[in-house]
């Protein structure tokens, strides 16, 4: 099991204005121009402290069924959070369209899972293996094996309350390892 705090996380400006455009947020009427925004993103990334904790579980697996999206040799689980800093900087932000927010969470969780799952692709890389596609957890009883598994509560602080993640800035991924298939060549 891995266990990573306070990485560095990039938020991407141009990243934030394509998902402002689909949810329709007008980022320019918001005082967010390109200046500002990349500023205002800069401090979001200070005041983010990012964790993930990771693991990869080989067969046999009682919660393999649960937990892996497609059967193959073994599968990883990553839980990333944002820290308890997210809340607090989103109160200093009163300006901020409240639309906003979640696009801004969105992208920082998917850039702390995708740090993790590039050190768990070159794990796999080693053992002639791919991954499969992320695969979000969002049950429950899927959450709980995780949270489990991984020591969440302690390594992260990290809990499950009313079916969800604590704190709500907080994301669960699985994936499975899958064999390399040997291309044949001809004779």
């Amino acid at each position: 099991m891995r266990k990573i705090k306070g990485f560095k996380l990039t938020l991407r400006a141009h990243v934030v204005k394509q998902r402002s455009r689909k949810g329709r947020i007008d980022l320019e009427a918001a005082g967010l121009g390109e200046l500002p925004l990349a500023k205002f993103l800069e401090r979001a990334s200070k005041a983010l402290t990012p964790g993930v904790v990771f693991d990869t579980f080989g067969h046999p697996d009682a919660d393999q069924a649960l937990l892996s999206p497609m059967p193959g040799l073994a599968y990883s689980l990553i839980l990333a959070s944002l820290g308890e800093g997210f809340g607090p900087f989103r109160a200093k932000e009163p300006s901020v369209p409240e639309k906003l927010w979640p696009v801004l969470e969105e992208h920082a969780l998917e850039e702390a899972v995708r740090f993790a799952s590039a050190l768990i692709a070159d794990e796999a890389e080693k053992d002639n293996c791919e991954l499969s596609p992320l695969n979000p957890l969002s049950q429950p009883e899927a959450l709980e094996a995780a949270l489990r598994k991984l020591d969440a509560g302690t390594k992260l602080g990290v809990t499950l309350a009313e079916g969800r993640l604590v704190p709500p800035a907080s994301l669960a991924v699985s994936q499975s390892w899958l064999a390399k298939s040997k291309a044949k060549g001809r004779k």
